[in-house]
C-alpha cells in the first residue's frame, strides 16, 4: 500500500507519541519536501540533524507547477502532498484540512484524516481505546469538533466520553 502523508496527521500523532502507528498501519509513509521540512526540520535546533523515522520516505515533487491553481486555497505542504500522491498513484493520502481533502478528491486521490487513521488503529487492535488518545490530542492543541469525536467513538464501538 502506497501512503502519502501531509503534515497535520504526522504532527498530531508525534505530539501524543503515537507517530509509529503510521508505520504499524501502513509500513512506509511518503512525504514531499515541504511536509518533511515542516514536520522534521522546523522542529529541530539549527545545528542538529532531525531525527526522522526510517519508514518516512522523503520525495521531491516532479512538477510543482501542476498545483499552481491551488495556491490560493492550500499551503505548500498540502499542495505537494496531493501532487506526490498523484505521482506515486498512492492508495491513500493522509490529510486533515477540509479544503485539502476536497482538492485531493478532485485530483482522484483517496483521503483519510487523523480520526480515520486512529479508528483504523483501534479496529485493528493497535490501540486499546480511542477516547484517551482523542483527549490527549485536544490537550496538545489539536482541535476536533465534538460531533466528530462522538461519531468516531461510535464507529469503533466506544461510548462517548463525558464532557
Amino acid at each position: 500500500m502506497v501512503v502519502v502523508g501531509d503534515s497535520s496527521v504526522l504532527i498530531a500523532l508525534k505530539r501524543i507519541g503515537h507517530q509509529p502507528l503510521l508505520h504499524t498501519l501502513y509500513g512506509q509513509v511518503h512525504v514531499p519536501d515541504a511536509v518533511w521540512r515542516e514536520v522534521f526540520a522546523s522542529a529541530t535546533p539549527a545545528h542538529s540533524v532531525p531525527t526522522v523515522p526510517p519508514w518516512i520516505v522523503r520525495h521531491q515533487v516532479r512538477d510543482p507547477s501542476v498545483g499552481e491553481s491551488l495556491r490560493d486555497q492550500l499551503d505548500r505542504g498540502e499542495i505537494e502532498a496531493i501532487l506526490l500522491a498523484r505521482e506515486l498513484a498512492a492508495d491513500l493520502l493522509l490529510i486533515d484540512e477540509r479544503l485539502g481533502r476536497q482538492a485531493a478528491r478532485r485530483f482522484g486521490v483517496p483521503v483519510r484524516g487523523l480520526l480515520g487513521v486512529l479508528a483504523d488503529a483501534r479496529r485493528r487492535g493497535h490501540v486499546p481505546a480511542l477516547a484517551p488518545l482523542l483527549r490527549r490530542l485536544r490537550e496538545n492543541g489539536f482541535w476536533i469538533a465534538d460531533d466528530l469525536i462522538e461519531e468516531t467513538l461510535r464507529a469503533v464501538g466506544e461510548a462517548s466520553p463525558s464532557p
